[in-house]
């Protein structure tokens, strides 16, 4: 088969390696859409040792002999949970927190080919006219999901999303669907804002106001209950502390690698939660998938653009300009 191999920062080189052979319990599956992440770009850009690709829909082809309930020509979405099981973390359902992950991390097989295997309980069904694109989407929606679940999101709550790309679209989209009264965004990029101006009640342009004003103005100058931040940068860091209200919720699942200077004075001062929103939970794919399948969330304007395989450098580097939604790679 045919896959995407990287070698060294920023480059890969599609090659011919083996088909893959699936364990008693894993079925394998032709890959119709994969997702290009913002973790995939990082990776991207250091040539780190990974293998990246776990945003994917396609069909099973084959199946192992312990398979129960799947079959070949069966369309689906893998959930790309890679957790011990066995560990504090997971028993938690917190997947994300596994102390293996990141150990595990660097012997998953990334779905950038044209096949890939996966274990059955990980495999969701399409129901019919769900299209494949949407469902390689299921999985950015899942962390969004998280991190709105992780703020403890009420009916009616003020929510503020500062960076509209994949993560801060479906965040925003994810917040107005489970009932926030108000949903404000912040973003610099064109394309973003009008990626989002029909699907929540504001959305600043960064680039030609201060953020932080207007959120006051919007919020009768009290700031909104929660702040997202979902740009990973230093500035929106620290305007997120700045943007929400006394005793309100910080979620950070924007991934910023350059230090943050935080007034640790304003946080007890002014009563703030600050949460770090990684991957997902138990529940939470199904629970995403349901939101995307059935509408509520609606990802089909996020995808941008869909190269071939052949032309996956050019996926990345669109992707790397920070533009428009999600970047779809078809092998």
């Amino acid at each position: 088969m045919r896959s995407a191999v990287l070698e060294g920062k920023s480059r890969f080189a599609i090659k011919e390696v083996p088909d893959p052979v699936p364990d008693r319990d894993e079925v394998v599956i032709r890959v119709r859409y994969c997702g290009v992440c913002g973790s995939d770009l990082h990776i991207f850009r250091e040539g780190a040792g990974v293998s990246p690709g776990h945003e994917y829909s396609g069909d099973i082809v084959e199946v192992g002999p312990d398979v129960e309930g799947w079959r070949a020509g069966d369309r689906v979405v893998v959930e790309p949970n890679i957790g011990c099981g066995e560990c504090r973390w997971c028993q938690r359902g917190e997947i994300g927190l596994c102390e293996q992950y990141y150990v595990a991390l660097l012997s998953y097989e990334g779905a950038f080919c044209t096949y890939v295997k996966a274990r059955q309980h990980l495999l969701h069904a399409l129901p019919p006219g769900m299209p494949y694109e949407h469902a390689a989407l299921v999985e950015p929606t899942t962390c969004a999901l998280h991190a709105v679940r992780l703020s403890g999101m009420t009916p009616g709550s003020t929510v503020a999303v500062l960076g509209l790309g994949p993560i801060g679209q479906l965040t925003a989209r994810v917040a107005k669907a489970l009932g926030a009264g108000a949903v404000y965004a912040a973003e610099i990029s064109p394309s973003r804002i009008e990626l989002a101006r029909t699907e929540v009640d504001e959305v600043v342009d960064a680039g030609a106001m201060d953020p932080l004003s207007r959120i006051r103005e919007l919020t009768q100058g009290t700031g909104a209950d929660i702040v997202f931040e979902c740009a990973g940068s230093v500035a929106t860091s620290q305007q997120s502390l700045a943007a929400v209200r006394k005793g309100g919720v910080v979620v950070v699942a924007g991934i910023c690698f350059e230090p943050v200077e935080v007034p640790f004075s304003t946080v007890m001062l002014n009563g703030l939660t600050i949460k770090g929103s990684i991957c997902f939970s138990e529940g939470d794919f199904r629970s995403a998938f349901d939101l995307v399948r059935d509408g509520r969330v609606n990802v089909a304007p996020l995808v941008s653009r869909t190269l071939p395989l052949d032309d996956i450098n050019e996926a990345f580097e669109i992707a790397s300009r920070g533009e428009g939604g999600k970047i779809l790679v078809k092998p």
